[in-house]
C-alpha cells in the first residue's frame, strides 16, 4: 500500500509533473542446449541468428550461462506465445475534476477548498486542488489523478495494512461479511463510471480482504523516537472495520499496463499499482488514482524477440560483474509499459519484467527487477 499522507501526496505529484545463496556450480558442458528455450541455441551463437527463426514462447524457460541462471515461469496470454504482440496507441487520460469531487463528496460537506501550484523542471506548472471534509476526509485532485483518504484509513488501516511489508498476512481470496468481492468490484466500477474515468476493457482487479482479526494482529504504531506507541492503537477492532483493498491495472489483449505511480519507483508490484482503492461498509476509505490511459484500438503487430535473445542481454549484464554473486531469474511477465517523450506524448512498449535473486546478497534486499523490451531486446531498467 502506498501510505500516502498529505505531504507525501504533494511530493509525489510534483515528481510526477517534473518527470510529467549461491547455486551449485554447473558441470554442464558449455555448449549445452537450453531447456524450454525458443530455439536450441549453442553458447556463443549470436542473437541476430535467433531472431530470424519463428519462435514460440514456452511456459517455462531454463538456461545457465556463467553466473546467471534462468529458471523462470513465463507469464503471458496464450495468444502471445505464438511470437507476436499487438501494440495500440495510447494517450494520457485527463480527469474531470468536478466529476471526481462530486462523486467523492456527494454525501460530505466541504470545509476547505484551495488550489496550489507547483512548478516543474520542464517549465510546466502542476495545479493541485485540495479539499477537506468535516471529519478530515482529504482529497487532492490534479489533471491526471487524484488521492483520497479518510481519517479511519489514515489513523488505523494505514497502521495495520502495508503492501510493502505486511500484505502476505491478508487473504487474496476471502469474502468478507459486509459485501462480496464481486459486489465490491461493481461498486468501484460504478464509482469510476460516475467520475467519467475509463479503466478500459477488462481491467485487472486484485483484492486483499482486510479482516478485523488480522488488522488487530498487524497494528503497529511508533512514536517519534522509534518506540512502540500503544496509546495510538485502535481501542478495539470489530467486523465493522473490515474492508477490501483493490489493486487495479488496465489491460489490453490480456496484458497488464504497468504504469508506475511514480517515475522514481518503477518496480512492478502491488504497492505500485496505478489505481488502488479501499472500500468498507461505510463506503470509500482510500483512493489512489495515478496515470491511466485512453487506448486506441488502432494497433501495430510486432514480432517478439526470442527468449534466448532477451536472456543474452541479462547474461551480458551480470556476467561482467566481478564478484562471486549469482543471479537467478525465476519469473518473467509480459507487460505493456508507457514511455513518455519530450513533448509529453506516450508510446506503449511491450516488455519482459524479470524477478531476479542475487546471492550472496550485495544489494539491500537481494531481490530486484530488470525490464527488457520484448520486441527490440533492449534493457529499459
Amino acid at each position: 500500500m502506498k501510505r500516502i499522507k498529505l505531504y507525501f501526496t504533494v511530493f509525489m505529484t510534483i515528481c510526477l509533473c517534473s518527470a510529467c545463496g549461491k547455486p551449485q556450480e554447473t558441470t554442464e558442458d558449455p555448449s549445452h542446449k537450453t531447456i524450454g528455450s525458443d530455439n536450441w541455441k549453442q553458447t556463443g551463437e549470436t542473437s541476430e541468428s535467433v531472431e530470424t527463426v519463428s519462435i514460440q514462447i514456452p511456459e517455462t524457460y531454463e538456461r545457465t550461462e556463467e553466473n546467471v541462471y534462468f529458471k523462470a515461469d513465463i507469464i503471458c496470454p496464450d495468444e502471445i506465445r505464438k511470437g507476436s504482440v499487438k501494440i495500440p496507441k495510447i494517450s494520457l487520460q485527463l480527469i474531470n475534476e468536478e466529476k471526481v469531487i462530486d462523486e467523492i463528496y456527494k454525501n460530505i460537506s466541504i470545509d476547505k477548498d484551495e488550489v496550489k501550484e507547483y512548478p516543474g523542471d520542464d517549465g510546466e506548472v502542476l495545479k493541485v486542488r485540495y479539499l477537506t471534509g468535516p471529519e478530515i476526509q482529504s482529497l487532492s485532485v490534479y489533471s491526471f489523478g487524484a488521492d483520497y483518504t479518510t481519517a479511519f484509513y489514515r489513523d488505523y488501516i494505514g497502521h495495520s495494512f502495508d503492501l510493502e511489508g505486511r500484505e502476505g498476512h491478508y487473504s487474496t481470496e476471502a469474502q468478507l461479511s459486509f459485501m462480496s468481492t464481486d459486489s465490491a468490484r461493481s461498486e468501484i466500477e460504478g464509482m469510476f463510471d460516475r467520475m467519467e474515468v475509463s479503466l478500459g476493457e477488462d481491467p485487472f482487479f486484485k483484492h486483499y480482504a482486510l479482516d478485523y482479526q488480522t488488522l488487530a494482529a498487524q497494528e503497529y504504531v511508533m512514536d517519534m523516537d522509534g518506540n512502540i506507541d500503544r496509546s495510538q492503537y485502535k481501542p478495539e477492532w470489530t467486523m465493522e472495520d473490515e474492508g477490501y483493498y483493490f489493486c487495479i491495472w488496465q489491460t489490453y489483449n490480456g496484458i497488464k499496463v504497468h504504469t508506475p505511480y511514480s517515475d522514481m519507483i518503477k518496480k512492478y508490484a502491488d504497492f505500485n499499482a496505478p489505481v488502488q482503492v479501499m472500500i468498507s461498509a461505510n463506503g470509500l476509505e482510500y483512493l489512489s488514482l495515478g496515470r491511466t490511459f485512453l487506448i486506441d484500438p488502432k494497433e501495430s503487430t510486432e514480432k517478439l524477440a526470442s527468449l534466448d535473445a532477451v536472456a543474452d542481454v541479462v547474461i551480458k549484464k551480470y556476467s561482467m560483474i566481478l564478484t562471486d554473486a549469482t543471479y537467478t531469474i525465476d519469473r518473467m511477465e509480459l507487460c505493456y509499459y508507457p514511455v513518455e517523450d519530450s513533448e509529453g506524448n506516450y508510446e506503449l512498449k511491450c516488455v519482459w519484467i524479470m524477478d531476479i535473486t542475487e546471492e550472496p546478497t550485495l544489494t539491500a534486499t537481494g531481490r530486484f527487477q530488470l525490464m527488457v523490451d520484448a520486441v527490440s531486446g533492449e534493457e529499459l531498467f
